[in-house]
């Protein structure tokens, strides 16, 4: 019917997200340098003279992040040409203080020969963060041709369980646009803004909260052409529709492990296909929401133990064992962001011991034990159904 009709547009006050859990970084490799900076909204490009020209993937990627998730933090650098060491990703994480969770590589000039060298190498400086309490999950895309397409590796045999691979790209929009003069920028700034909008516990498929179409850019990013909704038409990065792949193809790259764009019959919407890391299925950090919550956890007990460094410690002169009131106010102590996580949601329970039978007069060291039990995720959910004459 004629009239006028309102659109209620979300962002525009750019407010700031509580805590960390959404702290993320994105370095893209093969354009002009830009040098590590903070970003609050992707208005803040203008600041660092970073424009949808002079750095159209990394302008891309930053305004998929936050349009994804405003109120975000993003840490962002450009690099031109990649060496595959990554020391990038721990200079990056360095500047952020640590903060970073997630952050995502969008290497788009290389070549996918090299993917398993650059996913095990990322995985590597993941896991050595992880040793300085800083750890964080890592996006990975990078160039990939049609011819290629079918013959990817299998991520389960990477055993790289900080590292997701993403595959997935626009199919009309704004990506599919930029995808015409470079190639193989993938989706990879719209999966990062999922996985910062997720609780820790969440996965980033979760259909109900993750639907990745929301609105079309502005005709001045896409060579003075209207596009349509961003992400409404699922692709790869080869430049491929995910339309044009059998269901068989489509299961066979979903069992290797990839992340790329689905969409379900009778839903509108476009949605990543899973939360793979590149590891055994059968790992306890499989998926990105295993990783982040662990990852979470560690963060938070080191928080509350790390002021407990060198206090004293009492023993009972009559065991030798340590006194019962120093355990229990050391296992309270643990129990106290645990007990907030449960609150959140986003575990589903813990227990903290301690045991009285150390020998910390000999060796100054006290062993924790935390157990954590995770929240499941519904990947397949079986309906049966069948006629009857009564129920």
């Amino acid at each position: 019917m004629n009239g006028v009709k309102f659109i209620r547009e979300n962002g525009g006050l750019s407010r700031v997200l509580p805590g960390e859990d959404h702290t993320s970084g994105l370095i893209v490799y093969g354009e002009t340098n830009v040098a590590k900076t903070l970003l609050n909204n992707a208005v803040d490009l203008e600041t660092i003279s970073v424009t949808h020209e002079t750095n159209p993937v990394l302008h891309y990627h930053v305004s998929e992040f936050f349009r994804i998730n405003p109120g975000a933090k993003l840490y962002v650098q450009g690099v031109e040409a990649s060496d595959k060491t990554y020391t990038e990703v721990k200079v990056l994480q360095n500047f952020a203080q640590g903060k970073i969770r997630q952050m995502a590589i969008c290497d788009f000039k290389m070549a996918s020969t090299n993917l398993q060298t650059c996913v095990k190498k990322l995985n590597q400086i993941a896991q050595e963060l992880a040793l300085g309490i800083t750890p964080l999950s890592i996006l990975f895309s990078c160039k990939i041709q049609t011819s290629e397409m079918t013959s990817l590796p299998d991520l389960h045999t990477f055993s790289s369980e900080r590292v997701s691979v993403v595959i997935g790209q626009d199919g009309a929009g704004r990506g599919n646009y930029i995808h015409g003069s470079q190639p193989s920028v993938s989706c990879i700034g719209a999966v990062l803004g999922a996985v910062s909008k997720a609780k820790v516990s969440e996965s980033i498929a979760w259909v109900e909260r993750q639907n990745l179409v929301s609105d079309t850019y502005d005709k001045k990013f896409t060579g003075g052409e209207f596009k349509g909704l961003e992400m409404d038409v699922p692709a790869f990065c080869d430049g491929s529709l995910v339309g044009n792949y059998t269901p068989a193809q489509l299961q066979s790259l979903n069992d290797k492990g990839y992340l790329f764009l689905v969409q379900y019959p009778g839903n509108a919407g476009t949605y990543l296909n899973d939360s793979f890391t590149a590891t055994a299925q059968n790992d306890d950090f499989a998926y990105i929401e295993n990783n982040r919550t662990i990852d979470k956890a560690i963060r938070e007990v080191n928080r509350v133990l790390v002021p407990k460094i060198s206090a004293p410690v009492y023993i009972d002169p009559d065991t030798g064992n340590l006194e019962a009131s120093n355990i229990d106010a050391l296992e309270a102590l643990c129990e106290e962001p645990l007990d907030a996580m449960l609150r959140d949601g986003e575990i589903s329970g813990h227990h903290v011991s301690i045991s009285p039978y150390q020998k910390v007069l000999q060796t100054s060291k006290l062993e924790v034990v935390l157990k954590i039990i995770p929240v499941g995720t519904l990947r397949e959910i079986v309906v049966k159904i069948g006629l009857t004459l009564q129920k």
